[in-house]
């Protein structure tokens, strides 16, 4: 079976990685689309063939400037074209199907998939049932983010409460199959990290935030939650922020120094590169993800495999996954109060810490494997091929 994806922005390329590795290994002939991916390890030993075939010019124009006025409307006026080069590339290579994992721009990618869906069936994996999480780069990316849902033969989601929602927006539950989404694995090291590693701290605990700095991930909340502490356990701890931010992070570090908090927090912010990301999570003894709203979480999903007591909230992204009291803990979100005891009560309990370590050690070893979750997905192709 002939399958062409599409990641253009590269907004997922771990998960993009772990599935078609694993549609490779179930018989899949594979060849994903997508842009260029800082710190992509994997490029000699892929199962798949891999195109960075989006944004070329763009990645150009703007290398090592992203931030630069304009990169987002000369993005949007390639992207156009790129589509336009995509629907001649797929009907060249008439495959059985076509599954895209995002669209970038759903207002002008819904022209293509008509065009498309005359060469192939389509899929698409709605990572977010709230489209961006409220925080697109552009108020366009929100237009018909939901009505370009009805242009796929199959929707594929990660939770039974994603399902759930899709149905609640008016797509029949008959379109949508729910498959799991696996543990993402980073290659180990070949030599040390160069720059910018993580430095332990011998005698200090650490509480991990890692991943994306968005909105609706709160971590304005954990640090108050972490200026919350009881000062016995908070002068043995330390705060790590691990992401590439995608919001102003001066406010937050202006409420970290109102809190009282700024010399315990260590700000790590860029996109933590993956040979690093063994190294951050060993250092880590409790990882914090304050969330207020997810459909399943891919720092989560690479965290479980460290076997480090998780600290979440109470959100259908978690709660389908995490059980309270045995991962971890789960707490209501916005609730700084809630956070910090939850994060007490791990810190200041070793026994606890240990038998929650050991229990995500067991969780991440039930998530099924990437060939069972491309066998899955292989189904929905031959149902919809």
């Amino acid at each position: 079976m002939e399958v062409v994806m599409l990641d253009p922005s590269a907004f997922t390329p771990p998960y993009d990685h772990h599935l078609c590795t694993g549609l490779a290994a179930v018989g899949c002939d594979l060849t994903l689309l997508t842009t260029d991916a800082d710190y992509f390890l994997w490029d000699d030993k892929t199962a798949y063939d891999r195109v960075e075939y989006f944004y070329g010019h763009t990645n150009g124009l703007y290398a090592g400037h992203d931030s630069l006025p304009g990169r987002t409307a000369v993005k949007g006026v390639e992207h156009v074209l790129d589509m336009a080069r995509v629907l001649r590339e797929i009907r060249s290579r008439d495959p059985d199907v076509v599954h895209f994992q995002w669209l970038p721009l759903p207002v002008v990618d819904r022209v293509y998939l008509r065009a498309l869906a005359r060469v192939a069936p389509l899929v698409f994996t709605v990572h977010d049932t709230t489209p961006f999480h409220g925080a697109s780069t552009s108020r366009l990316q929100l237009l018909g983010a939901r009505s370009v849902y009805d242009a796929f033969d199959r929707l594929i989601v990660h939770t039974r409460t994603s399902r759930d929602e899709l149905v609640r927006q008016g797509v029949l539950a008959s379109d949508v199959s729910v498959i799991p989404h696996g543990i993402l694995e980073y290659p180990e090291p070949t030599a040390p990290a160069s720059g910018g590693g993580v430095e332990e701290e011998d005698g200090v605990d650490e509480v991990l935030f890692f991943g994306t700095i968005k909105p609706y991930k709160n971590v304005d909340t954990l640090l108050e939650a972490f200026a919350s502490l009881p000062p016995e356990t908070r002068e043995g701890t330390v705060l790590r922020i691990a992401g590439n931010p995608k919001v102003d992070v001066a406010p937050l570090k202006g409420l970290a120094d109102s809190l009282g908090i700024a010399s315990a927090v260590r700000w790590d912010l860029r996109f933590v590169p993956d040979v690093e990301v063994p190294e951050l999570f060993a250092g880590a003894d409790l990882v914090a993800f304050p969330y207020d709203d997810i459909d399943q979480s891919g720092a989560l999903l690479t965290a479980l495999q460290y076997e480090k007591p998780v600290l979440a909230t109470d959100i259908s992204g978690f709660a389908e996954v995490l059980t309270d009291g045995e991962h971890g803990f789960l707490v209501p979100p916005n609730d700084a109060d809630a956070l910090a005891g939850a994060m007490d009560r791990i810190l200041s309990d070793p026994d606890l810490s240990a038998r929650m370590s050991e229990r995500v050690g067991d969780l991440a070893e039930s998530i099924p494997t990437w060939t069972a979750i491309a066998a899955q997905t292989r189904e929905v192709y031959r149902t919809v091929a």
